[in-house]
This record gives structure tokens, C-alpha cells and sequence, in this order.
């Protein structure tokens, strides 16, 4: 049942493997057995590693998202501690996809990766696997004899199995028989496989992960556990590795000890040491300019009028934000702000920068907050201004103003609960027990005018 699953994947992944040989032969590399075999098994991995790149960077946004939005997702889960009934874990449930959905945030984008690479390193291991087989004649796969796998014939397969890497054929292990020679190649292969991981690994720990405020807490036991674990697991894997799936493996190793230090260095994981160390370059190349900047900025300013809407304040703010826009963007500091800023508004955020110290990273996460800073000063503010005019109504209509105010708000409540389940409660029954609640205080309302 595996054969056949993983069958179509062997198919394609040889199809490119001899596609990139070809390319090699085409440029210049010799036909036949040889190292075109050997680098384009190094080409294949990189392609592969490239293809998945979009999936990676996924990954690195959604664990960031995710671990912005820990706090939010701790208060719900606080909400209902102790509240094991139905009712209550689908609300929990409900409210915490709405927080996903919110934030934009997969909490299974961190595992797209390793799926999609899991299909092509099995079938990596069975093309290779299937060369020796294939070359003898006595290929098969789900009980099933075939004289080829893809493009890979008996002739191709032949070709492959006698390239070989310091004289060992792509289909051997390390129990094939090569002698001492043979067993310390592998071996040194085997070590720098392991070597790699463990560097790319505890790089990863002990420079992109935020500090743990309890040593003890399980996930931060089980993440050093693995640690040395996965490099474990590949010392005794290894020995069963063929030639041409080590070269793979090794390869991969590269790859992801090169792919880790990138990412420490241009997208650390907020709080991580490595992260802490951007912020401080970041804002000191920042601030480099935009002192003096601003500095000149706030000289120009104080010679024109004090109202923000005069045309001359305007016009500053307009040339401002336009000179600083463009430096900012080179300096990948996020500017997509909402669009019910002002230009002055959108400077001022900019000199905040300039003259504050930084606490994070000016990205996507930081422009997520000043638009939740954004809309709630414009909620306040028209709270605040509906008060004042409902302070110059006379009382009569202040009252009815009053009234349909709590009725919006009663209707929106009875929306928001039927969108999330209220229980068992069904819409009817909120409804019914809103004009309840109005007539009670119709009521209530007669006896204070009597």
C-alpha cells in the first residue's frame, strides 16, 4: 500500500532527476557514469529547498503572528478555565478561530514545510533504492515486477549505479562491502550530516528563541531534548542511507544550517536574542538620519502657523512624508498606514521613531497595532463628540437618543451572540427577552415621572 502511495512521487522526482542530468550533459558534462549524476542529485535538493521557499517564509510570518497573538489566546483560554461542558469548549473553540481569522493566522502553516519535504525524501530514497533493482533487472514495486521507474530504464540505472562518489557506487551502504576506505567515507559523511544539524539546530535555540522564564516548562525541556535527539536519529538512519541518498541528505544539511543563519539575521523570532540585536541595528540606521531630519523638520514647523489644517502646515507634511516614506521603504519600515490618517499624523509616527527607543521591529505586526491604536482613537472620538451633541439636545430628545442607543447596542449583542452560538439559546429567545428588557424599563422609566 506504501509502494503504490509513494510510487508517483519516485516517478516524478526521477523524471527530474535526469532532466537536471541532461541539462548538465547539455553544457558540457560527460555522458555516461560520472559526477553529472552525483550534482545533479545536489541540483535536485536545491531546487527542491528553492520551491518550498514560499512555504518556509509562510511559516516564519504565521509563528510570528502566532506568537503575537499568545496573550489574546491566553485570556480565552482563562476565560473558560475549568469549563469542561460543550457549550463552553465550543465557544472557546469558536472565539479562537475568530482570533486566527482576525490575525490571519495558521497554526498548522509551521508544519507545510516538513509535509512537503517528507514525499520527496521518501522518494528520493526509493528512486535511488530502485537503481540497483532496476540495473540487475529485478526491479519491483507493490509485488508488482517493472522494467523502468519514469525515464529511469535498465541502461539509465546502469549509468547511475556505476557513478560513484570517492569510489562508491550512488546504490551502496555502508554494509555493501567497500572495504575500510569505503566504511570511513560514510562515516565522515554521517558525522557531517549530524555535525550540521546539530549546528543549524542549536543556532536556532540559543539565538532566534526567546528566553524561557521557566526552565523547567515541558516544551523548553522537550525542544533541548531534540536537540540532541534528531542528530541521534540520523547517526543510526545513516547506516542504512545509500551513497546517493547521504549526498541528498548532506546537501540538505547545507542548505538548512545556510537558510537558519539567514533567517537569524533578516527575520529573528520576536524576542530572541538574535531579534533584540536587529531592532538595536535597525533603529540606530534609522535614527542615524532622521534626528537631524526631523530636527530640521521641527525648525521649518515652528515658523509656520500653529493650526494642522492651514495650507503651508499641509503642504509641509505632504513633502515630508514623501521624503520619508521613501527612505523609510529602504530601510523596510511598513508604511501601508490607514488611510484616515493625515500626512501630520503619519509624520508624527515616523519622528516618534526617530527620537523613541524601539521595542520592536517597525513591520507588519507593528503597522497591525498602530491601526488597532488608529481606530480606537476614532471610536473614542465619536463617542466622545456623539456626548457633546447629545449634551446641547434638549432633555426629551436626549432621553430618545438614549433609548435608541441601547437599543443599537442590544441588537448588536443579540447579532454577535447568535453568530457565536449562544448556547441554547436561539435567536427567538433573545429577542424575546430584549423587549422584556425594554418594557422593564419603559416601566421603570413611568414610575420616575409620576
Amino acid at each position: 500500500m506504501f509502494d503504490k502511495i509513494l510510487h508517483p512521487f519516485a516517478v516524478a522526482v526521477a523524471w527530474v532527476w535526469v532532466k537536471i542530468h541532461d541539462l548538465l550533459v547539455a553544457i558540457g558534462f560527460g555522458s555516461g557514469s560520472g559526477v553529472a549524476w552525483i550534482l545533479s542529485i545536489i541540483l535536485l535538493t536545491i531546487i527542491v529547498r528553492i520551491l518550498i521557499l514560499p512555504l518556509f517564509l509562510r511559516q516564519i510570518k504565521s509563528s510570528r503572528s502566532m506568537q503575537a497573538v499568545q496573550p489574546e489566546i491566553q485570556r480565552i483560554r482563562e476565560k473558560y478555565k475549568g469549563k469542561k461542558d460543550p457549550v463552553s469548549q465550543r465557544k472557546m473553540g469558536e472565539e479562537t478561530q475568530a482570533l486566527y481569522k482576525k490575525y490571519k493566522v495558521s497554526p498548522f502553516a509551521s508544519c507545510l514545510p516538513v509535509l512537503v519535504q517528507m514525499p520527496v525524501l521518501f522518494a528520493m530514497y526509493r528512486a535511488i533504492y530502485a537503481v540497483k533493482d532496476l540495473a540487475a533487472g529485478t526491479y519491483h514495486y507493490a509485488d508488482v515486477e517493472a522494467d523502468r521507474l519514469g525515464p529511469i530504464t535498465q541502461s539509465v540505472a546502469a549509468e547511475i549505479d556505476g557513478s560513484t562518489v570517492l569510489g562508491i557506487p550512488l546504490s551502496h551502504t555502508i554494509t555493501s562491502g567497500d572495504g575500510p576506505f569505503g566504511i570511513a567515507v560514510f562515516v565522515i559523511l554521517i558525522i557531517v550530516m549530524v555535525v550540521l544539524q546539530f549546528i543549524s539546530m542549536r543556532m536556532s535555540m540559543t539565538r532566534n528563541m526567546p528566553p524561557s522564564s521557566d526552565p523547567n516548562n515541558p516544551l523548553v525541556q522537550s525542544q533541548k531534548s531534540m536537540l540532541y535527539v534528531m542528530p541521534l536519529m540520523y547517526v543510526f538512519s545513516g547506516s542504512f542511507f545509500q551513497m546517493g541518498v547521504l549526498v541528498y541528505m548532506a546537501t540538505a544539511s547545507v542548505w538548512a544550517l545556510a537558510q537558519s543563519y539567514w533567517t537569524i539575521k533578516v527575520m529573528p523570532t520576536p524576542g530572541s536574542p538574535a531579534y533584540l540585536e536587529l531592532v538595536e541595528r535597525r533603529q540606530s540606521k534609522y535614527q542615524d538620519w532622521a534626528k537631524d531630519y526631523f530636527a530640521r523638520y521641527d525648525a521649518e514647523r515652528a515658523g509656520l502657523p500653529s493650526a494642522a489644517d492651514d495650507q503651508s502646515v499641509i503642504a509641509l507634511n505632504e513633502r515630508t512624508l514623501a521624503e520619508v516614506q521613501a527612505k523609510a521603504k529602504a530601510q523596510r519600515i511598513a508604511s501601508d498606514f490607514p488611510e484616515t490618517m493625515t500626512a501630520g499624523e503619519k509624520v508624527t509616527v515616523y519622528r516618534n521613531l526617530a527620537n523613541q527607543e524601539w521595542t520592536s521591529l517597525p513591520d507588519e505586526m507593528w503597522m497591525h497595532g498602530v491601526r488597532e491604536a488608529v481606530s480606537k482613537n476614532a471610536e473614542r472620538r465619536a463617542a466622545t463628540a456623539q456626548r457633546e451633541r447629545t449634551k446641547k439636545m434638549p432633555r426629551e430628545q436626549r432621553l430618545r437618543e438614549a433609548q435608541r442607543q441601547r437599543e443599537e447596542e442590544e441588537r448588536r449583542q443579540a447579532r454577535r451572540s447568535s453568530a457565536q452560538g449562544a448556547g441554547d439559546v436561539s435567536a427567538e429567545e433573545i429577542e424575546r427577552r430584549r423587549q422584556e428588557r425594554r418594557k422593564a424599563r419603559r416601566e421603570q422609566s413611568k414610575k420616575k415621572h409620576r
